[in-house]
């Protein structure tokens, strides 16, 4: 079953897993920033009750690690700054932070992070405004643009 939105954001699966009966949704990959600083997609995951923000970025090609519980940071128009930790050790590797062909020869991430159900009703209901991304060379942040940041919330609502 496929849910399409006014952007095609939309439903890539929406199933019971046939091993272990669980059921899984997932979104499609949309690109959340697209500067030369910060290049990223995210797209929401969630397994039975468990909910996952799954976001990929290429900075520049250069080699660096995201470590386990390092934040991402993601401010709201209304100054709110949600804070969600990575669920992995990561480091680059060509093509991890593409979704296609576009940047498959570029290093970069996929990072994981488990969200609550109350964090998922803000990404769905407020505005997103700027992601900051810390790694093993500092910091990197991108403001979103409005065009995103409304592609992003169609995304978020897909996932309940």
């Amino acid at each position: 079953m496929n849910l399409n939105s006014a952007f095609g954001q939309e439903l890539v699966k929406n199933e019971i897993d046939e091993f272990t009966g669980k059921t899984v949704k997932e979104t499609s990959w949309e690109t959340l920033n697209k500067k030369s600083s910060l290049y990223s997609y995210v797209r929401f995951r969630k397994v039975d009750t468990t909910i996952y923000f799954v976001f990929k970025m290429m900075i520049g090609n250069k080699v660096y690690s995201v470590e386990k519980g390092e934040v991402l940071y993601l401010k709201f128009t209304d100054e709110e700054i949600l804070k969600i930790s990575n669920s992995e050790n990561q480091l680059t590797t060509y093509g991890a932070g593409a979704t296609g062909l576009a940047g498959s020869k570029m290093l970069g991430v996929e990072l994981t992070c488990i969200i609550n159900q109350a964090n998922l009703s803000k990404l769905q209901e407020k505005t997103l405004a700027k992601v900051r991304v810390y790694t093993s060379d500092g910091y990197v942040e991108a403001e979103v643009k409005d065009k995103q940041a409304g592609i992003f919330k169609d995304l978020a609502k897909l996932i309940d």
